[in-house]
């Protein structure tokens, strides 16, 4: 009887320890990151106002457009060339979205396709006839054309002394602003969808997000900057294929398309800087705060490593290669972070092929 009072006593302890131990475990649980919070803030703080600004820029360079239309003066043609400058660098800030009515209405290739084929161009404007929303167009459209179209050597006189070269230009525009509208207004549509896709299955608000955000980061690194110094061409460098090459406004729209991906990591108002939820305070809640602090790090040394140069990207490739190579180098080294290290804690399966040998 004795023994076995003394086995009872043990298995109440023991049963008493184990639930104990379990309850423990369940008060230090970690609490569920709220996706929704993060989708909320990208969808309300960053998405949706980068695409009004984006509709407001477009708006001013229509505007400057028909002043200058109406007046073709240089002074004219310099306030239309800064007001497109403006909207290059704004779109900076939306292109990282390419999904939902981004992606529906093909606008990221309307809008962004470079490099240009001036042949084209050229051809559609001595023709008179073209359908700008052909595929057999994109890269004879968009703001890129422009940066042809604007800055090329006398491009006033041919302006002034070509009536179809004027209306190609306008038709351009025309075309940028309208789609420009037609997306930002159906975004306000999508967004209750967007927020409200938490899981991280492929097809899911998030793992876009998340897919959608290392792409542009990929794109930033090779087409920005790899191809254009001969990254993808055995070091035969390849300035044709500089962004805004015309313009030299290569190494400005890329600083802003990296700072625009370091506010968004941190889920930052491009605008304003405010703070919200973002990739950064995902990986805290994970508990890779060690991870987070390095992301931030290297962006902030790509950022100062751009911020070293003066001259055009085609300036640099001829003065300093080699600062141009440790450029991308910095910015090859932080793929593994966001590509890899992040993605894998949020557990979201990178479903795009950059295709450059990465």
């Amino acid at each position: 009887m004795l023994k076995f009072q003394r086995i009872s006593i043990l298995l109440i302890v023991v049963t008493l320890s184990l639930a104990a131990s379990c309850k423990k475990k369940d008060d230090d649980a970690v609490t569920p990151f709220d996706k929704g919070a993060l989708l909320v803030n990208f969808s309300d703080n960053l998405i949706a106002p980068s695409l009004s600004m984006l509709e407001s820029a477009m708006d001013q360079m229509q505007s400057d457009f028909v002043s200058f239309e109406a007046n073709p003066t240089q002074a004219n043609l310099d306030v239309l060339r800064n007001s497109w400058k403006d909207a290059y660098l704004t779109w900076q800030t939306v292109k990282p979205f390419d999904f939902g009515p981004i992606r529906t209405n093909g606008f990221k290739a309307a809008t962004g396709t470079y490099p240009t084929d001036t042949s084209k161009i050229e051809a559609n404007i001595s023709s008179g006839s073209y359908n700008l929303s052909s595929a057999g167009n994109i890269d004879a459209i968009g703001l890129h054309s422009l940066d042809f179209l604007l800055y090329r050597t006398d491009a006033l006189s041919f302006f002034t002394g070509n009536a179809n070269y004027m209306t190609y230009a306008g038709d351009v525009i025309a075309k940028l602003k309208s789609e420009t509208t037609t997306v930002s207004n159906a975004w306000a549509g999508y967004a209750s969808t967007f927020k409200a896709s938490t899981g991280t299955e492929t097809t899911s608000g998030f793992s876009e997000l998340v897919n959608e955000y290392n792409r542009d980061y990929e794109l930033a690194k090779t087409t920005k900057l790899g191809i254009p110094i001969g990254k993808q061409s055995l070091g035969i460098q390849m300035p044709d294929y500089i962004e805004a090459r015309n313009s030299g406004m290569s190494l400005e729209i890329l600083r802003q398309s990296v700072l625009a991906l370091k506010h968004y990591y941190n889920g930052n108002t491009f605008a304003t800087g405010n703070d919200g939820v973002g990739f950064d305070d995902y990986l805290i809640q994970l508990e890779r705060g060690d991870l987070n602090q390095t992301i931030n790090t290297r962006f902030a040394e790509i950022l100062t490593k751009i911020d070293s140069f003066s001259g055009s990207m085609e300036d640099e490739m001829s003065a300093n290669p080699q600062g141009l190579d440790e450029l991308y180098t910095l910015m090859q080294g932080l793929v593994v972070f966001l590509k890899t290290d992040m993605t894998s804690a949020f557990g979201v399966l990178i479903t795009y092929q950059d295709n450059d040998g990465d």
